[in-house]
């Protein structure tokens, strides 16, 4: 005989479309396929918030790896962010086998470059500045990796990935990311103002394409 109490499960079953004997909460596979959207938001709002901890630091000017800066406050707050940040790459489904492969690369990658960090908030670049430490070349290695990785997902996405309008949406976020990729290099190596500005900029085409990759996967149901 089905009491009350069974009932109300059924129903909260059928509400949230999850197993009659699973308790209610955010289920670990709806976690996973909206990783595309809560690790660059965390990441995003990580960089705000450690900006705040670090005197004199500039959006426009600095890029987000000196705020996890060995050393520095706020080193607390955005090397998390971009623990999270690989984490969600690396668990983020994709369609295409090539690409899904891609992200989790850029993923560890991401996660190397958040343990073993710049050495001084303006990040010294390896191999030419003299102040430069192996801690700088490990975190240089393993930045430019992850945007090279990330420039290369929406073009593989473009020749392989559906829906259609996804295919369309990578093509056009590809031009974005490998423009983004050049200006963000040009920038870092002049040491311009802009350069985080450039970053930014980089990261805007990257996470929108993160966003799409989400939308795509839950849009299949």
């Amino acid at each position: 005989m089905t009491t009350s109490k069974d009932a109300w499960w059924q129903y909260a079953a059928a509400v949230v479309a999850i197993e009659p004997s699973r308790p209610i909460g955010v289920s670990v596979g709806l976690v996973r396929r909206t990783a595309g959207i809560w690790g660059p938001a965390m990441f995003c709002g990580a960089a705000v918030l450690a900006a705040r901890r670090q005197p004199g630091y500039s959006h426009r000017s600095h890029h987000i790896s000196g705020l996890a800066a060995r050393g520095e406050r706020s080193a607390t707050v955005m090397v998390p962010g971009f623990l999270v940040l690989g984490l969600s790459s690396a668990v983020m489904p994709v369609t295409s086998v090539t690409v899904r492969r891609l992200a989790r690369m850029a993923g560890f990658a991401t996660i190397v470059a958040g343990l073993v960090p710049a050495s001084a908030p303006r990040c010294p670049q390896p191999f030419v500045d003299p102040e430069a430490t192996a801690s700088d070349v490990g975190h240089g290695v393993a930045s430019v990796a992850t945007f090279a990785l990330w420039t290369a997902m929406p073009i593989v996405a473009f020749r392989q990935c559906q829906p259609g309008w996804f295919r369309s949406l990578s093509g056009a976020l590809s031009l974005w990311t490998v423009t983004g990729f050049v200006s963000a290099g040009a920038t870092r190596t002049d040491e311009s103002a802009h350069s985080g500005l450039a970053q930014r900029a980089f990261l805007g085409g990257v996470f929108a394409w993160y966003g799409a990759t989400t939308i795509a996967d839950l849009a299949q149901g």
